[in-house]
């Protein structure tokens, strides 16, 4: 059977890769018949990039229980081993934290196995820290000696180019190669992992190796510990190695290291490295008893419980007669009922002002995002570090949460199937992607997965923005400037990178989405991004990756000021094709889809329905935030003159909200984020003074009491 087959159901592969890795668990004999099978080569190692992460789950598990088999020394064995663990590196930065969490555990196995040449690792990697710390403070000295120095001596200035060279090349001389040096430092990386798990798992083994590490006298040079590529019988772990005490210290417990830097080459009759041993109060184990796993997980418990279910029954979500089933009908049809009221709400005041103020209050740091749940009356605010959920009507607090860890502060936030089962997504500055299951509730909410979008360096000059494809559930993450990263979320897995073929910064981003199943489905494979230069482009994502974009507008607005794109946005359902952009200079430009022609602007004029001006200038300069409504036809504009300014699509201003004068008057501030609902007509609005506002209409009987 081909278990590496795309077509075959994901329950199969899973429980045929489960049954084998069963089979060749401590069994030497099944073990060896698999390798003479070639069965991890052409089945298992293949599943490691399966569509379902299930599976992927289940293949790492299987080469984990390949790495736990003891067998006899052979040099094909540890080969095997070797490439099993190249392989286990490449699913380290996988979307789910379940692959993850099985990727630490067969790695630790690969670790108890070669216990002795990671020792080796773990020093030389330290010791390249310390090297590469003393160079950078070498660097900074003769840095300052040099701008100091009256006289400019060019051998100097060459020699502080070239140890700056060394410093910035990728890998150093001893440790480029080196397969134990490079699954270290995977395992430490994971020590940083967004998910707190898998950051706990890998503390346990890296923890493990490191309290083994002796303690080296730093008054006396000592000699390199030589690593070789090659592994020999004599690097292996023996049968009576001391495995179960991994539970004596904690991973918190402080460790004090004390390192020398020392040559390469060693002298015939020169002194070694001063070793103290590193004693501990260690449990007596028994001498024919087998080493313990170091780490494990419950995922194979979990299989057995999913496999003991009936395949042929329904679930309680397609079942008539369950009670979930009822409350989605429920659910379903209160939603649609609502929309229905908010669209014909919108057809006879959706020109009217907002101005009434019907929820207003003072947050504890400053927020960075605002938006509105499209089905409750709450709003959630995002800040560094936590996510306030609020109630507009009661004018209270639902819930408050740490959305990210202190490690960053988030930046941007989504939700994700909001008809259905909203989910929080919140991304932070370190380009860790958060999903919160039951944000709203105290007692339920918990983190349903997390994972770093691309761990290539995040460019801070570039906001982080993220979009959703509500359809296609594609994530889509700025950060980086010559591309956007794409994620699946329903199969946790990287897409090929959208290439923006420009050195200019993304500012502004959305997606074509749709939001009834009779919509176009072309229009779920658009993306628009506009960039500091003022110019937009459309991407064509069922494109190849060199010829996505497939219309580019902006490329003739005026350049005099700083026409950076502030927001871009697409109308759901967009059926006359017009394309809203914002820029920081005040200008509005509405763009032709089909005839890549801008119809409202400053120098080109191309009329649209509803004759508009030639020029939509809604200030005369540095416009920090736009909105623009999903339905009716009106934006939102908020600069640094304390106010937020209310235009409709042709160019007409319905009114100014500007605070209040008097000594009792609330003040507005400086707007760093606006929404408007997703339906109905109210905008909700946060400043500098971290202030947060929602705006109605003025004739609202619901919110007469603020007025």
């Amino acid at each position: 059977m081909d278990m590496s087959s795309p077509n075959k159901s994901s329950k199969l592969q899973n429980c045929a890769v489960l049954c084998l890795a069963n089979l060749w668990d401590r069994n030497e004999k099944a073990l060896w018949a698999s390798v003479r099978a070639n069965t991890i080569d052409t089945h298992v190692i293949r599943l490691l990039d399966h569509p379902h992460p299930e599976t992927r789950t289940s293949a790492v598990y299987a080469l984990g229980t390949f790495l736990n088999t003891r067998r006899k020394e052979s040099d094909h064995g540890e080969s095997i081993e070797h490439r099993i663990a190249s392989n286990l590196l490449k699913s380290c930065g996988d979307g789910s934290p379940l692959v993850r969490k099985e990727v630490v555990v067969a790695l630790s196995r690969y670790v108890q196995q070669y216990e002795q040449r990671f020792i080796s690792a773990a020093l030389t990697v330290n010791e390249e820290f310390v090297t590469k710390q003393r160079q950078r403070n070498s660097i900074c000295e003769d840095d300052e000696s040099l701008a100091t120095s009256p006289s400019f001596d060019s051998s100097r200035s060459k020699k502080i180019l070239a140890l700056k060279s060394h410093m910035l090349s990728p890998q150093s001389r001893l440790t480029s190669g080196n397969k134990f040096v490079e699954t270290w430092k995977c395992l430490k990386g994971l020590e940083k992992d967004p998910h707190q798990e898998v950051r706990d798992l890998s503390a346990k083994v890296v923890f493990f190796i490191e309290k083994k590490i002796p303690k080296i006298n730093s008054s006396r040079k000592s000699s390199e510990t030589a690593i070789g590529s090659d592994s020999s019988p004599e690097s292996r772990s023996s049968p009576g190695s001391n495995i179960s005490n991994l539970g004596v210290m904690g991973p918190t417990s402080p460790i004090v290291y004390h390192y020398s830097q020392y040559s390469s080459k060693r002298t015939i009759f020169g002194k070694g490295p001063k070793f103290e041993e590193y004693e501990e109060e260690r449990p007596p184990t028994h001498p024919e008893e087998s080493p313990a796993l170091i780490v494990s997980t419950e995922f194979p418990d979990w299989c057995e419980a999913s496999f003991a279910k009936p395949l042929l029954s329904k679930g309680q979500d397609s079942d008539p007669y369950s009670e979930l089933f009822v409350r989605n009908q429920i659910r379903d049809r209160r939603h649609a009922e609502k929309k229905r009221k908010a669209r014909a709400e919108l057809e006879k005041r959706g020109h009217e002002k907002l101005e009434a103020q019907i929820y207003g209050a003072r947050h504890n740091s400053r927020p960075h995002r605002v938006n509105f749940h499209p089905f409750e009356p709450h709003i959630y605010v995002v800040d560094d570090t936590y996510c306030s959920i609020l109630d507009y009507d009661c004018s209270q607090t639902v819930h408050k949460f740490e959305c990210c860890d202190r490690r960053g502060s988030a930046r941007d936030a989504i939700l994700l199937n909001p008809h259905k089962k909203p989910y929080l997504c919140v991304v932070n500055n370190e380009a860790e992607v958060f999903i919160w299951r039951a944000f709203e509730d105290p007692q339920t909410y918990s983190l349903a997965s997390s994972f770093k979008a691309f761990a290539e360096g995040v460019n801070k000059k570039i906001p982080m923005i993220l979009k959703y494809g509500e359809f296609t559930s594609n994530l889509f993450v700025t950060g980086q400037v010559k591309r956007i990263v794409s994620w699946n979320l329903f199969k946790e897995t990287r897409y090929p990178d959208i290439q923006t073929m420009t050195e200019m910064p993304l500012t502004a981003m959305t997606v074509f989405d749709r939001t009834t199943p009779d919509a176009s489905d072309q229009q779920e494979n658009l993306l628009l991004a506009g960039f500091y230069d003022g110019v937009c482009k459309l991407f064509d994502l069922r494109n190849p990756t060199h010829s996505q974009i497939v219309q580019r507008f902006g490329e003739t607005v005026v350049r005099s000021k700083s026409t950076a794109v502030v927001n871009v946005h697409i109308k759901p359902n967009n059926d006359n094709k017009i394309i809203y952009t914002a820029h920081s200079s005040g200008d509005m430009c509405f763009w032709d889809l089909r005839k890549s022609k801008c119809g409202v602007g400053r120098d080109r004029y191309q009329p649209l329905a509803h004759e508009a001006p030639k020029t939509l200038s809604v200030v005369s300069n540095n416009l920090k935030t736009v909105a623009f409504h999903n339905y009716a036809p009106v934006m939102a504009c908020g600069c640094h003159d304390q106010g937020i300014r209310i235009w409709n699509i042709w160019g007409d201003k319905l009114n100014d909200i500007k605070f209040h004068e008097g000594f009792m008057g609330q003040k507005v501030g400086p707007s760093i984020s606006l929404a408007f609902h997703p339906f109905e007509y109210k905008l909700v609005s946060a400043g500098l003074d971290n202030f947060v506002s929602v705006y109605g209409k003025q004739t609202d009987p619901q919110y007469s009491h603020y007025n």
